[in-house]
């Protein structure tokens, strides 16, 4: 191949290369503004703690995600920027890390927002141990809520419960003013939700709500229900199921994300780990309008098929 022929292509390479970025560029600069104009997000209470809360809210895990601190932080503080005021965190995300990046970007707005995060051991020592590193990395000295994590066998709620568990913790942190409220969280089986909210009173309760769960070893058919029956504050996660809902042409963000929103849910944990995916969706929640029962019976229909592990691996027993 000639010298010129090889300059060409990569002329052209390079030109198209820049072509896209730019695109790609002038795309986020307009959904950037149409967000930062779309007025405020709505809010909903957190059932009986009494929380005003956006309906979305960050989560921590993706938020710390990125290679780059800075880039992290920059998630963050767009999300504040934004007006989300609902923080989601736990222990275990990247080692820790996903709650240092936080604590760092929060410092000095603390008092503006709610922080949420997790804990994953069930014995009183072990969590009042996990607790305390917790504090140091979000920089603070109280939590909004305190959730034990990832519960999802009856096994977990006899060590919680019992004695010398976690419970013992959470409540003597509440007297001590280092825990508002306490909470579950958990996405495996829907039946373990249920118990726990018979055994105990907790203030909120995490769980998925998307628009295939409903027809697998459902949490909105169970769970979300009874919660509501207590007044307990109800948090949607894995809204599009780890993204896959999106990538196996189950549903677009933009009806998966609505159909969400149109439960009793009081706030979405909403996974953004770019900027970009984190506009798009406080954009469709500053646009959301209750979508029709007609709608949302249709997109059922749809997604029926995609019912089980394949989408929702999260399911998956151990």
């Amino acid at each position: 191949m000639k010298r010129a022929d090889l300059n060409r292509r990569a002329f052209l390479k390079t030109a198209t290369a820049g072509a896209v970025s730019a695109a790609l560029s002038g795309v986020a600069g307009r959904l950037a503004r149409a967000v930062e104009t779309a007025g405020e997000i709505p809010m909903r209470t957190l059932g009986k703690t009494g929380l005003r809360v956006t309906m979305i809210g960050l989560g921590g895990y993706h938020a710390g995600l990125p290679e780059k601190e800075e880039d992290s932080i920059a998630i963050i503080h767009r999300a504040l920027d934004l007006g989300i005021n609902f923080f989601d965190n736990a222990d275990c995300y990247q080692e820790g890390r996903a709650e240092e990046r936080m604590g760092k970007a929060l410092e000095g707005r603390r008092d503006k927002i709610y922080l949420m995060t997790k804990v994953d051991q069930r014995d009183a020592e072990g969590s009042r141990e996990q607790l305390e590193k917790t504090l140091r990395r979000l920089r603070t000295d109280y939590l909004d809520i305190w959730q034990f994590h990832a519960v999802g066998k009856l096994g977990d709620l006899d060590k919680i419960f019992g004695p010398g568990g976690a419970l013992e913790t959470a409540e003597r942190a509440r007297k001590e003013g280092k825990i508002r409220f306490i909470g579950v969280t958990g996405h495996l089986d829907p039946v373990v939700h249920f118990e726990a909210l018979q055994r105990y009173p907790f203030d909120s309760i995490q769980m998925p709500v998307n628009v295939v769960d409903p027809h697998f070893r459902s949490f909105r058919r169970t769970v979300v229900e009874e919660a509501g029956k207590r007044n307990v504050g109800i948090i949607a996660m894995k809204t599009l199921s780890f993204g896959n809902i999106l990538s196996k042409g189950v549903a677009k963000v933009a009806e998966a994300l609505p159909w969400v929103w149109s439960q009793p849910v009081s706030v979405l944990v909403s996974g953004c780990d770019t900027i970009e995916r984190l506009d798009y969706n406080v954009y469709l929640a500053k646009t959301f309008k209750p979508m029709p029962e007609t709608e949302q019976a249709a997109l059922l229909e749809r997604t029926k098929a995609r019912a089980g592990t394949e989408v929702e691996n999260y399911k998956t027993r151990s």
